[in-house]
C-alpha cells in the first residue's frame, strides 16, 4: 500500500506531467485527445496503486505504462471491429426473418441456459453474472468478491461450460 506522502508526491507527479504525457499519447499512438487524457489517467491510477518504494523514475514509468494502455485499447479496438466485420459478414447471407419456429426455439433455448443457471452452485452462478451481464473483467470481480483472478476465470469458464452442456444436451435429444 502507498502512504499519504508517496500519494502527495504521485500527485506532484501528475500535475507536472500530466500535459506531456497526453500530447506523447497522442503524438505516439494517434488518439483523440479525449482518449489520452482517459489512457493518462488510466495510467495514473494504475502506477499509484504500486508500491512507490521500488519505483525510481515515476515519469519513465508514466511513459511507459501510458503507452502499454494505449497499445492494449488500440489492440482490443481491432479485435472488435475484426469481430464485428466478422458477424456483419457471414449474417449478411444467413439473415432469417423471425417466425413462430425461431422464436419458439429461441425461447426454449433460453429457458435450458436460465434451468442451467439455477442448477449451478451460487457462488459460480453469480460470478459468470457479474462477468456476462453486468461487464466486469475477472480481476474486477477478484476484487470485489475476495477471490484470486484465477479461480474468478475457473469459475467462470465452469458455468459457460455448464450452459454449454444444457443446451448441447438438448440438442441431442431433439435430433433423436
Amino acid at each position: 500500500m502507498t502512504s499519504e506522502s508517496q500519494k502527495l508526491e504521485m500527485h506532484d507527479v501528475y500535475v507536472r506531467h500530466h500535459t506531456e504525457l497526453c500530447r506523447y499519447v497522442i503524438n505516439k499512438v494517434n488518439v483523440s485527445s479525449d482518449e489520452a487524457q482517459d489512457i493518462v489517467q488510466a495510467a495514473f491510477t494504475r502506477v499509484i496503486e504500486m508500491d512507490f518504494s521500488d519505483i525510481k523514475n515515476p515519469r519513465a514509468l508514466l511513459y511507459k505504462t501510458s503507452y502499454n494502455i494505449a497499445i492494449d485499447q488500440i489492440r482490443r479496438g481491432g479485435v472488435r471491429q475484426r469481430h464485428v466485420q466478422t458477424v456483419v459478414d457471414s449474417g449478411a447471407n444467413l439473415v432469417e426473418e423471425l417466425n413462430p419456429e425461431r422464436i419458439h426455439d429461441g425461447k426454449r433455448q433460453l429457458g435450458l441456459v436460465v434451468s442451467a443457471l439455477w442448477g449451478m452452485p451460487k457462488k459460480r452462478r453469480r460470478l459468470l453474472m457479474m462477468n456476462r451481464f453486468d461487464g466486469m473483467s475477472y480481476a474486477q470481480i477478484a476484487r470485489t468478491v475476495g477471490l484470486s483472478e484465477t479461480v474468478v476465470r475457473k469459475h467462470v469458464t465452469r458455468a459457460l461450460v455448464d450452459c454449454q452442456k444444457a443446451l448441447q444436451a438438448q440438442t441431442g435429444k431433439n435430433s433423436r
